[in-house]
């Protein structure tokens, strides 16, 4: 249950945000034709002021703020500020007010030994009189070319600015400057090997991954190979369990000193104290108001709280002031059978109940939730666990990841960033028809069927591997998206009898739809910032008070269960690398 004041803030900022990216979109449109076209005295004023800027390469500044504003006008998004070929932009728009400032910088160094004020006068000249003149490369071109002279001189600035302006075109042209190279033919054995810590930041975090790292990705699953569960980390929780407990025994107390001023009379059935939350549970016999009962609570316990009611009975669930760390290895442990089975563990519940997730059968699941709420973190726990649970040579996992977010994964998976969405879908369609055709010539009619039969029959056809496909969050206009729809349902109805499971990331609301919610019957909402979101998906605000890093609902047809998800470590990751490279 929210507070009145924090629902009606995030309901107006809902309300707000297509308004605002218009209005954004008008002003920047309106600015940008004002000063390139010297209208009145304000664009007047910003002209003279962007070129004493950035100098004579200033329309280019004006030009990137026009298309910002179609940009907002028409697409109603925010402009991404991180994407590689925008930040590759930036790269040689630097460069170019480097190299446009030579000029001028020789021009002062022969007039005056003060550097500064002698290229001062040259702009307040400008400013006084208005006449075209050469500005090079504005302030922002003096500043920086006088601290890159002053420090490696003239040869300086040029090799510099040369290898400034090779980097934002490798970032453009989303190839890295060791590619290039190689392109040109002019020998980087060795540059490439001083040079591949550097290079690999482009290539992973700004840009996607050459094709040789790509096909490794493929090898992993053609070796006969587990991961063995002892190289992953462990974690001692006794020490928050017992500060917790004690800290729930006070808690307890002041529920109940609360239900004795309400004059509610009740029983106290129990708690359980669970990884992220500590729940207490309670028979109401009498009347009571609800609210009341909320703000009484909110005012003496400090910890955020999150109320249910089920007839009589009442649970208050409380966020651990003392939390505990559930890991991958210790989640996997609680199964009763661990090993050659698609039988996933995918959280505990605040009851400490396991709850599991068959991706033999009913493999498609539908992650919702914000950034940094744990989806990250519960996609890299899903495919670590499969590589425990079963040989590699039985299935593959490929990643469609237009955004480039999972690129840490890029050296053992197969990663998609090149392709449109539907694209990609079509080649899935192609490849689960494939497989349907290849099942139901051996006379079965799923991929279970066609193995078993290859083993009775002791034929010597390969058997049939199973897929997981991850489909990371994109961004795609109404119509493109209701094609994806159409596709997405083929692919999660007939891919089940293929041996294609889908994972599908929503981290916005546009994106969830009534066809999307049913085709996915495993749902996990991850902590949201918006109410109408959170209703949207499970028709109340709740998800709106979850934790960060792995706290979720588990969505199975009409139940919603509160879980913990799996954490795995950064020790976790280059363990399972390192043991699959």
């Amino acid at each position: 249950m929210g507070k009145e004041k924090k629902r009606s803030v995030d309901e107006l900022e809902k309300e707000e945000t297509t308004f605002y990216y218009e209005l954004m979109g008008i002003i920047f449109i309106i600015f940008s034709i004002t000063v390139l076209g010297e209208l009145g005295k304000i664009g007047s004023f910003m002209l003279i002021f962007f070129k004493v800027v950035f100098g004579d390469w200033y329309w280019i500044i004006i030009l990137f703020l026009l298309f910002f504003g179609f940009q907002s006008l028409l697409r109603h998004k925010s402009f991404n500020f991180r994407n590689q070929r925008f930040i590759g932009f930036l790269f040689i728009c630097f460069s170019l007010f480097l190299f446009a400032h030579f000029p001028l910088h020789n021009y002062i160094n022969e007039k005056s030994n003060s550097y500064f004020s002698e290229t001062w006068k040259v702009y307040k000249s400008f400013i006084n009189t208005n006449i075209d003149t050469y500005l090079g490369g504005g302030l922002l071109g003096a500043i920086v070319f006088y601290a890159i002279y002053y420090l490696f001189g003239s040869v300086g600035v040029i090799l510099i600015g040369m290898i400034i302006i090779m980097f934002g075109f490798s970032l453009v042209v989303n190839k890295p400057v060791i590619e290039i190279f190689k392109s040109f033919g002019k020998g980087t054995k060795n540059i490439s090997k001083y040079a591949r810590n550097f290079n690999n930041f482009f290539k992973y975090q700004l840009g996607s991954g050459s094709k040789e790292k790509k096909e490794i990705g493929k090898d992993i699953f053609s070796r006969s190979q587990q991961v063995p569960l002892k190289i992953l980390e462990e974690y001692q929780n006794v020490m928050n369990y017992n500060f917790q407990e004690k800290h729930c025994l006070e808690v307890r107390s002041l529920i109940h000193s609360v239900f004795s001023n309400l004059h509610m009379e009740y029983r106290d059935i129990d708690f359980t104290i669970s990884y992220k939350v500590s729940s207490f549970r309670f028979t109401v016999f009498s009347e009571y108001n609800l609210k009341a009962v909320m703000d009484r609570l909110n005012n003496v316990i400090e910890e955020e709280i999150l109320f249910a009611q089920d007839g009589t009975n009442l649970m208050i669930q409380i966020t651990n002031k003392f939390s505990q760390i559930l890991t991958l290895r210790e989640l996997l442990m609680k199964q009763s059978s661990l090993y050659n089975n698609y039988l996933l563990p995918i959280g505990l519940t605040y009851e400490n109940k396991l709850c599991e997730v068959d991706t033999s059968r009913s493999g498609n699941l539908l992650l919702i939730g914000m950034k940094n709420s744990g989806i990250k973190n519960f996609i890299n726990y899903y495919i670590f666990s499969l590589f425990v649970k079963e040989n590699l040579l039985n299935y593959e996992i490929e990643i469609y990841d237009k955004l480039n977010e999972l690129y840490h994964l890029e050296s053992i998976l197969k990663i998609i960033t090149d392709q449109e969405i539907n694209d990609y879908l079509n080649n899935i369609i192609d490849e689960i028809d494939e497989k349907l055709e290849t099942i139901n010539k051996l006379g079965v009619t799923t991929i279970d069927e066609y193995n078993k039969k290859l083993d009775i029959d002791g034929l010597k056809e390969p058997k049939m591997q199973r897929k997981f496909i991850i489909i990371n969050r994109f961004q795609a206009d109404k119509e493109t998206y209701s094609y994806f729809e159409n596709k997405l349902m083929y692919v999660t109805q007939l891919g089940e009898k293929a041996g294609v499971s889908t994972v599908y990331v929503v981290r916005e609301e546009f994106y969830i739809t009534s066809i999307i919610l049913s085709l996915y019957l495993h749902k996990l909402v991850f902590k949201l910032d918006s109410i109408p979101f959170s209703v949207k998906v499970m028709n109340n605000e709740n998800a709106t008070y979850l934790q960060n890093h792995g706290d979720c609902f588990y969505l199975s047809q009409i139940k919603a269960r509160r879980i913990q998800t799996g954490l795995v470590s950064k020790k976790d990751i280059e363990a399972v690398m390192g043991y699959l490279k």
